[in-house]
């Protein structure tokens, strides 16, 4: 003992030269393992979900580097709606580079080997395409025997969904198509895009045989260059541009594709981070509330060691140092099994990614995570363990003395680095500084609400808890307002975590009611469209036959703009001035004629379209936001191209569009005797209740009419729901680990507050009771604690689905109770879980050894 009096005294040596401050941390920290170990279980975990994810982003932005030519299948596409004719045609013709040529469309295809039917896209190919990458097919050779004649290769997931074989075959239109296998990976195709439109390809030299191709039909065609060079691919793009403005066309590069797919993930990447950054401040939070009961606990060693001639920096030093090498220590594990996670990720993704993710070790994200855990260690021990520095050697003779208030430099620093760390993190995780700092303000309103609802639940329920319930349930309650139980930190950061996976849940929920919702709403599901003139009694007549309603039948017309405001489209688009989106000027628009609104319109200016006889004028309306993109008013003229027709018309009102209210919904709609004469064709639609009604239908309808093809609006809502299955299974993975943090903080609070719990329950003992209502009393006071946090969670995700529903998305706000039950009762088992795995180690100890231990 002289002999550690001696080395204590040597007062001004440094931390890193104080040996006998090492020697005594190691030596407390061994009788305190166990509870130091649980103050970075917190940091672990959320530095594990922070590695995950940028490591996750590292190997993402990689793939879409090293892939990008292999996504896009060449060095430059040329896209357009209309067939490459003219002058465009004749520079591809003199282009003395290797090319293909695809054109998909929207079309029905019939299953012959179970008369199943359903909307695909349909992808006519010509050419090697392509250039960069390969189609993998199932057999092999499935891509060359399209090429020959008339065969058919599928999507994979729309042949296993149809138990389509290499030995069926599929009515496309008017012809039969035999299949040649199935496509499990192209450039271009897979993902989440096969999800919504799965495909089927066919050769190119085949589509003129399908007659799907008519007036009005939707065809995007594509033309694949394959160049030597990046230059030689500028040089060509240059060369092609003017004549692809002018047209309307749209052009894609390999840079382009790679920086439009590295911006989409990295959004994606942000919110995920900044959900994996929660749970690592709740690990923060966790430590903070730890480390200053821990602190606590030692003042009575602290006084001892100041009355032997310690310094206040040395006794500070002894705890920081146990808690800043544990916390390193947790890093490097965190880090390493957030590089574990990572691994288990690109399973989540599969299927929504149109590319195989690597899973290769990012040495960059292990390092980020082993910092971020040293500063987290620094910054949250500093604060609650300054105390230490001033405990007063008088706190050894008297328990109950407290000394004045001291302002420490080291506490102001400490809460200012506190406050930045979360802003420049999220700066550093986003990009962006506003939004690092619009985040962090966000978390401090959550945290402040959360704990605003804690305190006033704890507060109520304190208040008007039965007076005539049991001892068994009133001493479980009054647990949780016991001295150091941490129980507000605890609903705080539980109910945190269960606020984000139920909002998350709610914000999904509303969504999927919405599409539920109109579909409720609309007088149809079932949409029929590219109806020729010829073709249109006989619909009408198989819809009767089948006992369907016709709802609406509604003529379309093709059309695009030449002049606005008296202005042409070609001196619109030199006029570099002028703030018209070149796409509203030159895309194709398809407009109806009609003298009423459609129960999905309202009339929010001016007047209804209409032909006004004494001035020999056309009237029409366009919808709310379309005349903001065309720079129009009331009152200015347009002039539209109608198949070579020009025809002046003036705007006479805007109508506000509920576009999926009962489509077809129009931009542009005329009034009545003015495009009766023009080519035409047209959309009807009707409401099917049973889906052997549908299948009966839409089979009769593609042997009939090939051409006309059928919107299921139930198929999107399925769609849409095993989309929403996929990412949300992503999104709640990484929320669960605001829980599980939350969890673990509770763990470190029952370890703190184990010795009390076991004296607790001796004076129980020594009073009568029994093992049962010892048992009883502890898990129902954690059945509280998760009751409370749960209800806290629930509450505060309620208030802000309600908020995120209505004002940022605008949808009707709807949740499921059901679900919403799942969450609470998952967080109240897994708070009594903790709770019932401590007990165990309290009941068995023997009062004898508390006796001896406060003797």
């Amino acid at each position: 003992m002289i002999e550690y009096v001696i080395k204590i005294k040597r007062k001004n040596r440094s931390i890193f030269k104080d040996r006998w401050v090492w020697s005594m941390a190691w030596r407390d920290a061994r009788h305190n393992f166990s509870r130091l170990v649980l103050f970075v279980a917190a940091l672990v975990v959320g530095i594990a979900a922070v590695v995950a994810l940028d490591s996750m982003n590292n190997s993402l932005q990689n793939d879409i580097n090293s892939n990008a030519k292999e996504l896009l299948g060449a060095d430059l596409v040329i896209n357009g709606e209309r067939k490459f004719e003219g002058e465009l045609k004749a520079k591809f013709d003199s282009l003395q580079l290797p090319q293909a040529s695809e054109a998909d469309m929207a079309s029905m295809v019939l299953f012959l080997n179970n008369g199943q039917s359903r909307l695909i896209r349909l992808v006519a190919l010509k050419g090697d395409f392509p250039f960069y990458g390969k189609v993998e097919t199932q057999p092999a050779d499935a891509y060359s025997k399209i090429k020959t004649g008339k065969f058919a290769m599928l999507d994979e997931s729309l042949a296993s969904q149809y138990e389509v074989s290499s030995d069926d075959s599929l009515r496309i239109g008017s012809s039969v198509f035999k299949v040649s296998g199935v496509v499990a990976k192209i450039p271009g195709g897979g993902g989440i895009t096969s999800t919504f439109t799965p495909s089927v390809y066919i050769s190119m030299d085949e589509l003129d045989s399908t007659r799907l191709i008519q007036y009005g039909s939707r065809v995007n065609f594509k033309q694949y260059i394959k160049t030597s060079s990046e230059e030689e691919t500028t040089q060509t793009l240059n060369n092609f541009k003017p004549f692809i403005r002018k047209n309307g066309y749209s052009y894609e590069t390999i840079e382009g594709r790679r920086e439009g797919l590295g911006e989409g993930f990295n959004s994606v990447y942000k919110f995920f981070s900044l959900l994996a950054f929660v749970a690592l401040v709740l690990g923060c939070i966790g430590i903070a509330s730890a480390v200053h009961i821990y602190a606590r606990e030692k003042r009575e060693e602290v006084a001892v060691l100041r009355c032997i001639g310690s310094t206040g920096w040395q006794a500070f030093n002894i705890f920081f140092i146990q808690i800043f090498v544990l916390g390193l220590l947790g890093s490097i594990v965190g880090s390493l099994i957030g590089i574990g996670i990572q691994q288990l990720i690109p399973v989540l993704l599969k299927g929504v990614v149109p590319f195989e993710i690597s899973t290769g070790i990012s040495w960059k994200s292990v390092g980020m995570g082993v910092l971020i855990g040293a500063v987290i260690s620094i910054l949250f021990s500093i604060l609650p363990l300054v105390a230490v520095r001033f405990v007063p050697p008088l706190s050894v003779l008297r328990s109950d003395f407290s000394p004045e208030r001291i302002v420490s430099k080291t506490k102001v620093v400490a809460i200012i680095c506190i406050a930045l760390f979360p802003i420049a993190f999220a700066a550093y995780q986003t990009q962006s500084i506003l939004t690092g700092v619009y985040f962090f303000l966000g978390l401090i309103v959550a945290l402040g609400f959360l704990t605003l609802v804690a305190i006033a639940l704890l507060y109520l329920v304190r208040k008007f808890f039965p007076y005539n319930a049991g001892f068994i349930w009133k001493h479980s309650l009054s647990g949780l307002f016991r001295p150091n139980n941490q129980t507000r930190v605890l609903m705080v950061t539980i109910g945190l975590g269960a606020f984000i996976i139920s909002t998350l849940n709610i914000v999904e929920q509303s969504m999927l009611s919405q599409v539920e919702f109109t579909g409720r709403e609309n007088q149809s599901n079932t949409i029929l469209f590219d109806i020729q003139p010829h073709q249109r009694e006989g619909v009408i007549k198989l819809m009767k036959e089948n006992n369907l309603e016709v709802n609406q039948v509604v003529p379309i017309i093709t059309c695009r703009l030449s002049e606005v405001k008296g202005k042409s489209v070609e001196v619109l688009q030199k006029d570099t001035t002028d703030k018209i989106p070149n796409w509203a000027l030159t895309r194709e628009y398809r407009v109806t004629y009609r003298d009423s609104l459609h129960n999905s319109e309202e009339l929010i200016k001016g007047e209804l379209h209409s032909k006004k006889q004494s001035k020999d004028s056309v009237w029409v309306t366009i919808s709310e936001g379309m005349e903001e993109n065309l720079g129009v008013t009331i009152g200015d003229s347009l002039v539209f191209d109608i198949q070579g027709v020009p025809l002046k018309a003036f705007i006479s009102g805007v109508r506000k569009v509920e576009w999926p209210k009962d489509p077809p919904n129009f931009i542009f709609v005329f009034p009545k005797g003015v495009l009766e004469n023009a080519p035409q064709f047209y959309v009807t639609s009707t409401r099917i209740k049973e889906q052997q009604q549908a299948n009966n239908f839409q089979q009769q309808l593609i042997l009939q009419f090939p051409n006309v093809s059928l919107i299921d609006l139930r198929l999107i809502l399925s769609t849409v729901n095993e989309l929403f299955d996929k990412l949300g299974l992503v999104v709640r993975f990484l929320a669960l680990f605001s829980i599980i943090t939350g969890l673990i903080v509770l763990a470190g609070a029952v370890i703190n507050s184990k010795f009390l719990r076991i004296k607790e329950n001796v004076l129980l003992r020594t009073v009568g009771a029994r093992t049962s209502q010892i048992t009883k009393i502890t898990l129902i006071e954690y059945a509280y604690l998760g009751l409370f946090s749960a209800f806290t969670g629930m509450v505060l995700s309620l208030a802000g689905g309600y908020l995120l529903t209505t004002f940022f998305f605008e949808i009707k706000f709807a949740f499921d109770w059901k679900e919403i039950g799942v969450i609470s009762f998952s967080v109240i088992f897994l708070t009594m879980l903790i709770g019932w795995i401590n007990l165990r180690e309290v009941i068995n100890t023997p009062p004898l050894q508390v006796l001896r231990k406060e003797g």
